[in-house]
């Protein structure tokens, strides 16, 4: 539980945020907001929630938001714990038994003689196999909106949008050149500066939104925390002073709602796709493969593995349940390895089976903790790394939880509640703009919901 005095002392520390107006340049003064609620999902990729309840994390805006609503002790992702299939998972209720992601891309030439590849270019419609709640918020009428979202490529249900990668051309992007915020040049050469300042740009763009359509539904992602612990290791002071950096991210767009008249029919909710742990050896299954002949020109089922920290992908050509039982025994019981599944044994911790969706593997591996899976087939099977930061192992591991926490309208001043699964979500968000999702494996989060937002149409 959150250390009740620190908290205080950073409600304190931020009262503004929620007591009165807070100065914004005089473009941010826009038209009043229509009268109907309106939800802000706030994604801090890679945000653990053991990092949440340091007792004295440089958060404040973060711990006003939670004295004000609710929070959970964590929240659990599905498997696997990496961002593109979590992210899936908070906008449709479902998990990747479901919704088919699992890596961050559509896995391409798997099952063939070559090396299969992420295409992280596919569009929605091909890679999501569930309906989203921004498709059912679009569908109702309502104004929809994203800011780095994943997994969200040519989809038709959002109205205003930022990508990841920017289009040059694009409405948002142009505002932020007519606003001095970006120039043409740096939409061009979006990547090349660091992920702070994408994410300083993401969130100016969210603000934009904001500011000049007031969407029903904004859905904004930051990568900071992520890109640092993957460079750095978990539970550092950079970790921490990036944690700092993206407080000040949300408070920009609190601040923005409230100065675009919107703050009193607005639900914030602060979520994380999952956590970090630090990882000291690397492993490559591609040079076992490739050492036991699966890879050479005359196999006749050729096998590849796709790696992703905590977890590797096995594709065969041509598998067999045989094959299958030898390429298990290829890996089991080798240094680094925690667990080798068949497609039967990962179906049941929610991974979809190879005859549900092509992109299901026909073998899962899942790395011991302190070891991570990646590319390359020549060279020593394991070989030492500098400490850096992963992902990707099993969902009930403490250090994969991720954090929740929702604020004003429409939710209850709860204070600390259970842990529940990220499927809950998008159930929730549909409560709170009383939209129908159908059906799907999330529930509501009622017990945080005002009596008002606890109904849909």
């Amino acid at each position: 539980m959150f250390p009740r005095s620190g908290l205080l002392r950073n409600v304190v520390a931020t009262a503004m945020l929620f007591a009165g107006s807070v100065a914004l340049p005089l473009c941010a003064q826009a038209a009043p907001a229509t009268q109907r609620p309106k939800v802000v999902v706030i994604s801090l990729d890679a945000f653990a929630a053991v990092s949440l309840h340091e007792p004295q994390l440089p958060a404040p805006t973060l711990h006003a938001l939670m004295q004000r609503g609710a929070y959970a002790a964590s929240m659990q992702p599905i498997n696997p714990t990496v961002t593109w299939p979590n992210h899936t998972a908070m906008v449709t209720g479902v998990d990747a038994s479901r919704h088919h992601v699992l890596v961050n891309g559509l896995i391409v030439d798997q099952r063939t003689a070559m090396l299969p590849r992420i295409d992280m270019k596919a569009p929605k419609s091909r890679l999501v196999a569930a309906p989203t709640v921004y498709d059912a918020a679009h569908k109702a009428g309502l104004t929809t909106a994203q800011v780095d979202w994943v997994a969200i490529e040519g989809t038709p249900s959002i109205d205003w949008q930022f990508a990841e990668h920017p289009d040059p051309h694009g409405a948002i992007e142009q505002d932020l050149v007519r606003q001095g915020v970006l120039t043409d040049d740096q939409l061009v050469h979006f990547g090349v500066p660091s992920q702070a300042w994408r994410d300083r740009m993401y969130t100016r763009a969210a603000v934009d939104i904001i500011q000049q359509h007031h969407p029903d539904l904004l859905l904004l992602h930051l990568l900071a925390l992520d890109s640092i612990e993957h460079e750095t290791g978990f539970g550092n002071n950079a970790g921490r002073n990036t944690i700092a950096f993206l407080d000040d991210r949300v408070k920009e767009v609190v601040d923005a709602v409230r100065a675009a008249g919107d703050f009193d029919r607005t639900t914030f909710i602060i979520v994380s796709d999952h956590g970090q742990q630090s990882v000291h050896q690397t492993l490559h299954p591609n040079v076992l493969l490739k050492q036991a002949g699966l890879q050479a020109a005359s196999a006749s089922q050729p096998s590849f593995s796709v790696p992703d920290d905590g977890f590797a992908l096995v594709y065969q050509q041509h598998a067999t349940k045989a094959s299958i039982k030898a390429l298990k025994s290829l890996f089991a019981g080798t240094p680094g390895i925690r667990s080798v599944l068949t497609p039967a044994e990962a179906a049941k911790e929610g991974w979809p089976t190879p005859a549900q969706s092509d992109q299901a593997p026909d073998l899962l591996l899942y790395a011991a903790d302190g070891y991570a899976f990646k590319e390359g087939d020549t060279g020593d099977y394991v070989t030492p790394t500098n400490e850096i930061g992963a992902h990707g192992y099993p969902n009930s591991d403490p250090l994969m939880q991720g954090i929740f926490i929702a604020a004003g309208f429409g939710i209850r001043a709860k204070g600390e509640i259970p842990a529940f699964p990220n499927v809950d979500i998008a159930p929730t968000i549909a409560q709170l703009l009383h939209l129908s999702l159908g059906t799907v494996q999330g529930k509501p989060l009622t017990e945080i919901l005002e009596p008002h937002a606890r109904t849909t149409k």
